[in-house]
């Protein structure tokens, strides 16, 4: 029988009980969770109830995340499931971040989302009343927000990636890292508007969020992509403690190495730290794998 690695759901402290019922936990050190193995389930059950499916694909996803060098606390959040995985970044100077993010990635949990562009929109929309619906009962939360970047596996054979904000995802694959997702900032809603690169970076509030979960009153819009369940391929997660350290280049490198999910996640972090740790840095490297079929006995 196939082992199943339970739900976990992760951020800083303070924050109310989780999906599960258990504290949210804090996490300014590297927090490794590892996949106990990818191998087929036994029942309709491990398959959250979608009886018939046969399961191709499963993920090996790890995650670490870590205060950084300059923060006094973490407002990341992280979730790990067998099929869904996501990171929240929390707005720095937005009073309730850390709680922000947190209840966006517990409302990603109990959705039931699946991996269907539908269900995984409709599902950061929801993320998005919960963090408005919580802000509405404190003024001091009034502005609180977050950015949420999610990928859900369907084990028969693809994989949909959702984002929103800055955090972002990252596809290796076949010796090549692709940048998937794109920065919903002003800089890049000007350049699809049709202005150059230079001049939109010029403009005033052009590195300011366009696009976030929570704040705005204007129902959220998740961006969504979906890509064939390939053996091999490497899905990178992370907020922009991350990518605003490391360069493209250099985060290939790392992810190319072909460690472990949860050594690669670490090594990412400990080199963002080394190249100055100025924010919180949260990274879910999450691995494609193909199932052996089951034998018969």
């Amino acid at each position: 029988m196939g082992r199943h690695r339970r739900s976990r759901v992760s951020a800083g402290r303070d924050h109310p009980l989780g999906p599960d019922g258990r504290h949210l936990e804090s996490t300014d050190a590297c927090v490794p969770f590892r996949n106990p193995a990818v191998t087929a389930p036994t029942s309709a059950a491990a398959l959250g109830g979608r009886s018939g499916m046969r399961r191709a694909f499963g993920l090996d996803a790890d995650a670490c995340t870590h205060v950084g060098r300059r923060r006094q606390r973490n407002e990341d959040a992280f979730l790990l499931t067998d099929d869904l995985v996501a990171v929240a970044d929390g707005l720095g100077g937005h009073a309730g971040g850390e709680l922000a993010s947190a209840i966006a990635v517990g409302s990603l949990h109990s959705s039931g989302a699946a991996a269907d562009p539908e269900s995984l929109r409709d599902a950061f929309a929801e993320a998005h009343l919960a963090v408005q619906r919580r802000a509405g009962e404190e003024p001091e939360l009034a502005e609180m927000c977050t950015t949420m970047c999610a990928l859900a596996l369907e084990p028969a054979g693809s994989v949909v990636l959702a984002n929103v904000g800055d955090s972002r995802i990252y596809r290796y694959s076949d010796g090549r890292m692709t940048q998937v997702t794109w920065d919903h900032n002003w800089e890049n809603e000007y350049v699809r508007m049709g202005m150059s690169p230079a001049s939109a970076r010029r403009m005033q509030g052009a590195g300011s969020l366009s696009r976030v979960i929570g704040a705005f009153p204007e129902p959220c819009e998740a961006d969504v992509w979906t890509f064939d369940a390939v053996h091999g391929d490497r899905y990178l997660l992370a907020s922009d403690g991350l990518t605003r350290e490391l360069p493209d280049p250099d985060i290939a490198a790392l992810l190319a190495a072909g460690e472990a999910p949860g050594v690669a996640a670490t090594r990412l972090v400990e080199e963002a730290n080394d190249r100055g740790g100025n924010d919180n840095i949260t990274v879910i490297v999450a691995d494609v794998a193909a199932l052996e079929p089951r034998r018969l006995l």
